[in-house]
């Protein structure tokens, strides 16, 4: 008896194998990145206190141009003596006025009839510096500014003929807590005096001269 010849593969082809078991675990998977959300806005710029140092300013030099056309108005009407309504049909006698002659060398000092000829007036500010400052003139009508200035400061003049006013007014240009004084001497004697605290403090000081 005859029997066939034994199995061979053919070329190309692979015996029959086991199928692989399936995976017990699921593939790996890529995370996904956190959410970041939106950009954070860049911080604000710190607000400068330029702007609101010089609306004080101005409504300082403000104030004090209308104190000196108060003062102007006031002194002149002082000099005006008025109109003076009389009954032409009475007979008044009018009464004699000796003119008397100014003393030599006599000079219009604080409170003296002619205001403001010759008086020595001297602003001085300290505190807590730097400040604005607001001061009126030798002239005693115009107002001078001056800006970051350091204290103590000390201002001199002579006071032409006719000025009305001296007055100072001192700002603190600096942050934070601080105080400032004002002082104003004429001829020696203290006429104003004033001090003020915090930020942005003011403080002014004033005198009308009759």
């Amino acid at each position: 008896m005859t029997y066939p010849p034994p199995y061979e593969p053919q070329p190309g082809t692979h015996p029959t194998q086991p199928v692989p078991p399936p995976p017990t675990s699921s593939p790996p998977t890529t995370p996904y990145p956190a959410y970041l959300g939106a950009p954070a806005a860049p911080p604000r710029p710190p607000r400068s206190n330029g702007p609101i140092l010089a609306v004080v300013i101005a409504l300082a030099v403000l104030l004090v141009g209308g104190a000196v056309t108060a003062g102007v108005l006031l002194v002149r009407s002082g000099d005006d003596p008025g109109t003076i309504t009389t009954d032409p049909t009475r007979d008044i006698e009018t009464p004699r006025v000796e003119q008397t002659e100014p003393e030599p060398g006599a000079t219009g000092g604080y409170g003296a009839d002619n205001p403001g000829a010759g008086q020595k007036v001297v602003y001085e500010v300290t505190g807590d510096g730097p400040v604005s400052l607001v001061f009126v003139k030798d002239d005693g009508r115009t107002p001078e500014r001056a800006t970051d200035t350091d204290l103590p400061w000390r201002k001199e003049l002579t006071l032409a003929e006719g000025a009305a006013l001296v007055s100072v007014t001192a700002i603190r240009s600096a942050g934070g807590e601080g105080s400032i004084e004002c002082r104003i001497t004429i001829d020696g004697e203290e006429v104003a005096k004033k001090s003020a605290s915090g930020t942005f403090a003011t403080a002014t000081c004033s005198k009308l001269i009759f």
